[in-house]
């Protein structure tokens, strides 16, 4: 009888250890008992770029997913949701709650970015009018700076009251989105108003290239025929739209030039003439194959090292704000970049250049 009592006695206590250790997760101390809830990551370690960010999602006892009805805490104190974008390098514990509900934590590292496979480029589309007297001072500095920085390009959006045949025929719609008072202004990475300070332009080449461009097309009768494919070097989900533009270069037309001694300005520019008979006005916007303000890129598609294609063709000729023209196909170019889609409007991520007719792979 003694040697039965105390078997059930060892039997009890292991009972009750083992009921113990079922409460105490070695994670972290929370609760691992059969009410718990578990939270997981799709990656343990993300890089640090502002874009890629970490799936959390969390698990009831029978593994149904009740993310939606959970908060997720960042080191036990900063609410998080569950797509997750660092924002500081180093190590942080992750944890959901339910009510009352702890689960287990995990820890999440992030770390430094790695080198872009692709180069930043630079966008500045220069708001502009052969009939605007100040406009060769934004046109010479952006020509001087793309002597030594190549990968800055430029377009030319034309448009105001004066006499201009090269007038874009949204112009108007142009200049509402992005606040334009005045000629000439320049907008940068279609973000902000470009100061024409070098150091601006500087700044923005010197940024991490999310994603690359590439630009094939052909020329067939009065029709441009080609794709653009955009490679990302992240995952993410922001919202990101993509504009492809038909630009053409070496038109020639009479620019007005304050910068001369019959107006007055310094420094005289061009010769100091006016107007300046042989102008050549390049980069011209013509037209697009998107709407002029993008479209929206699926997020499925945004994925690290996946391709996203968008075929396209476009007329030779076409509407200027109050005529026609007709582009001649070797002076003409496409222009392609991916901008930021949300109403948050941080610009371009980067931007693609190529002749028509070429083909310019991803660099």
């Amino acid at each position: 009888m003694k040697k039965i009592f105390l078997c059930a006695s060892l039997l009890a206590g292991l009972a009750a250890f083992t009921s113990s250790c079922s409460k105490n997760n070695p994670n972290g101390g929370e609760t691992n008992s059969a009410d718990s809830i578990f939270v997981s990551l799709s990656s343990n370690t993300v890089e640090y770029n502002n874009f890629d960010y970490v799936a959390v999602s969390v698990k009831d006892k029978n593994g149904n997913d009740i993310t939606s009805s959970c908060s997720i805490l960042l080191n036990n104190t900063t609410a998080i949701n569950s797509k997750y974008v660092p924002s500081g390098l180093g190590s942080f514990q992750i944890k959901a709650r339910k009510g009352s509900q702890p689960s287990n934590i995990k820890t999440l590292t992030v770390v430094p970015k790695t080198n872009s496979p692709f180069t930043q480029k630079l966008l500045v589309e220069d708001v502009t009018g052969a009939w605007c007297g100040y406009c060769p001072r934004v046109a010479y500095t952006l020509e001087q700076y793309k002597a030594t920085h190549p990968n800055c390009i430029t377009t030319a959006v034309h448009g105001g009251g004066g006499g201009d045949p090269y007038k874009f025929q949204y112009y108007t719609n142009y200049n509402t989105q992005f606040g334009i008072a005045g000629y000439p202004t320049a907008i940068l990475n279609r973000k902000s108003e470009w100061t024409e300070e070098n150091a601006e332009l500087d700044a923005q080449l010197a940024n991490w290239a999310p994603l690359g461009l590439a630009i094939s097309s052909t020329v067939s009768g009065t029709n441009v025929t080609g794709s653009v494919k955009v490679k990302f070097n992240v995952n993410t989900e922001k919202a990101m739209k993509i504009v492809i533009a038909l630009v053409e270069n070496g038109l020639v037309y009479p620019q007005v030039n304050y910068y001369s001694p019959q107006y007055g300005a310094t420094p005289y520019l061009y010769g100091g003439v006016s107007p300046i008979n042989d102008f050549v006005h390049n980069g011209v916007v013509r037209k697009t194959a998107t709407n002029l303000f993008g479209d929206a890129i699926p997020a499925t598609a945004q994925t690290k090292n996946n391709e996203y294609e968008v075929p396209f063709t476009m007329s030779l000729s076409g509407n200027t704000s109050g005529g026609t023209f007709t582009a001649i196909p070797a002076n003409c170019a496409i222009v392609a970049f991916v901008v930021d889609g949300s109403t948050l409007n941080k610009g371009a991520y980067n931007v693609q250049y190529a002749p028509v007719g070429s083909v310019k792979n991803y660099d």
